[in-house]
């Protein structure tokens, strides 16, 4: 019940940073409103600092005497995910997305666990790994040394599941990335580098029992970041 409540603040009173081809949309009114630097919020009596994906901290707005927070951000505090659909020009609030039914709701790498994680070296919920731009993702794959490690990761997806959402991002230099199936065919390449932040990644993975994430070439003292909170699978 809380949670719901929680939801129906985020959606009548804050405000989601929109790309610039949304920008260009009849329904837009230009208005004069005011960053306001003298609010501060406080999650559960601490007081937090809302950033945005690049970790860039964001102010609140006021505008005709009432104040708008930044969404996206402040979903990221909540543990909420939070995303926009420009296809629909929606707000996405919470783990269902406005799916038809239940099988159809993303469902984190972290939640489902080891059922499709498996075993790896790179799996890791210490919290001085964890950290990627001011946010702790609390549960993530971190590769930092191929030699211990190896340079891939696997995930089991049996062809239970239409679609994987990967969320990647490289500290420190760049990396190439090769995701492949369990017949060894390659399903998507990624190039990735620092200044890219956290990239989403999605891959068809209905007819895989299993997919492999390989860093195929890496700069020297790179590693590769994987939020399992935020990366899921949709049936």
């Amino acid at each position: 019940m809380k949670k719901k409540i929680m939801y129906g603040l985020l959606a009548g009173t804050l405000t989601l940073g929109i790309g610039t081809g949304a920008m260009a949309s009849s329904a837009l009114e230009p208005i004069k409103a005011y960053l306001n630097s003298k609010i501060s919020l406080k999650l559960n009596g601490t007081v937090v600092m809302p950033k945005d994906a690049n970790g860039k901290a964001v102010l609140p707005i006021t505008y005709n005497g009432t104040t708008y927070l930044p969404v996206r951000a402040v979903g990221d505090l909540m543990d909420i995910d939070i995303r926009y659909d420009s296809a629909t020009s929606s707000v996405l609030i919470g783990g269902n997305q406005g799916a038809p039914s239940e099988t159809a709701s993303p469902l984190s790498l972290s939640t489902l666990g080891a059922s499709v994680l498996g075993t790896s070296a790179w799996h890791t919920k210490d919290s001085s790994d964890t950290v990627y731009k001011g946010k702790d993702y609390k549960d993530v794959y971190l590769h930092t040394d191929s030699t211990k490690q190896g340079s891939s990761f696997q995930i089991m997806t049996g062809k239970k599941y239409a679609k994987l959402h990967l969320e990647l991002a490289v500290v420190g230099g760049a990396q190439e990335i090769v995701i492949m199936d369990h017949n060894n065919t390659t399903l998507k390449k990624v190039s990735l580098a620092a200044e890219d932040g956290l990239v989403g990644v999605d891959v068809d993975v209905s007819a895989a029992d299993f997919i492999f994430v390989e860093i195929v070439d890496e700069g020297p003292g790179t590693s590769l970041f994987v939020p399992l909170t935020s990366s899921y699978l949709t049936k």
